[in-house]
């Protein structure tokens, strides 16, 4: 890879992540594109992810330590955002890995389309305890033409997935963390409403690790869930144009009835004892998406 190609800013979100953070750092350090700079920003962790990630810095130049006080993941990447160097700014959660062309073919695609904010390729997904049967996940499917409508819909999109130009997010602006959930879809959103062109590619760029006791299998993630994208809805709303409202009115109309009704089913569904019938059900349903990649 050239000198003078782009730098690439990976920022790390990490919360008591001795267990996986090596293995992130690894596929980092495995990359075919040289150019680029890991910023792992500590959350306030309890364990020897400092310590790991100490002994990282020391072995690669290009990766950098930060700490901060617990303030939850969306206020890390904010943080690493914020010190990052590069033109391009890529996102790994500790317990994820890149594939080892993801730079390489997210770069030279940006490089080639100007007119494209963020690029976003296919990853694959396993169990953990099962790392060789991988997985697609039938939500994360390419946008249709008017973006923002598609990702008001549905969060279609991983933040493993994407490489985005660091100048969209210093305008517009990146994670909320005021809610606990749907930071990302947010970022998505208001990227698309602000014009940010997403395009599609069809490299595998990453590896997500899938965990039955991820913070989705909680009993109130529906519930927050729901919560968070009214909040997101209620914030967006004001600022669209009289033209905007007039395309959108229905949707943010029909969006505000459905998730008004998932806050019912999520209070239910986080309260005992409905929670031992109905979470059951709704992880069996959730794991329907995923479909074994032969």
């Amino acid at each position: 890879m050239l000198d003078d190609s782009p730098l690439v800013s990976i920022i790390i979100p990490a919360y008591n992540a001795e267990k996986f953070l090596a293995g992130a750092l690894e596929s980092v350090i495995r990359q075919t594109y040289r150019n680029w700079e890991a910023i792992v920003v500590d959350d306030g962790s309890r364990d020897r992810t400092a310590e790991l990630a100490k002994a990282y810095v020391a072995k690669d130049g290009r990766i950098k330590y930060v700490y901060q006080e617990n303030q939850r993941m969306a206020a890390a990447r904010n943080k690493g955002i914020g010190l990052a160097q590069g033109q391009y700014i890529a996102l790994l959660d500790s317990d994820n890995m890149f594939s080892p062309e993801k730079l390489a073919a997210q770069v030279a695609f940006m490089e080639a389309h100007a007119e494209c904010g963020v690029s976003y390729g296919r990853i694959v997904h396993f169990f953990e305890g099962a790392p060789n049967v991988l997985y697609k996940n039938r939500n994360e499917a390419p946008l249709e033409s008017d973006a923002f409508r598609s990702l008001l819909w549905r969060n279609s999109i991983n933040v493993l997935q994407v490489l985005i130009r660091k100048k969209h997010l210093d305008e517009f602006g990146a994670f909320q963390g005021r809610w606990p959930a749907c930071d990302e879809q947010y970022v998505w959103v208001n990227l698309a409403r602000h014009g940010v062109k997403f395009c599609a590619l069809d490299d595998v760029v990453g590896i997500s690790r899938e965990h039955r006791t991820s913070d989705s299998s909680r009993r109130g993630h529906i519930y927050d869930t729901a919560w968070s994208f009214l909040q997101m809805l209620k914030l967006i709303a004001p600022s669209l144009s009289a033209e905007e409202k007039e395309r959108y009115g229905g949707d943010f109309n029909a969006l505000s009835k459905k998730y008004h009704r998932m806050l019912w089913i999520g209070r239910f569904i986080k309260t005992r004892p409905f929670s031992w019938v109905l979470l059951p059900l709704y992880l069996k349903r959730r794991d329907r998406n995923y479909i074994r990649v032969d």
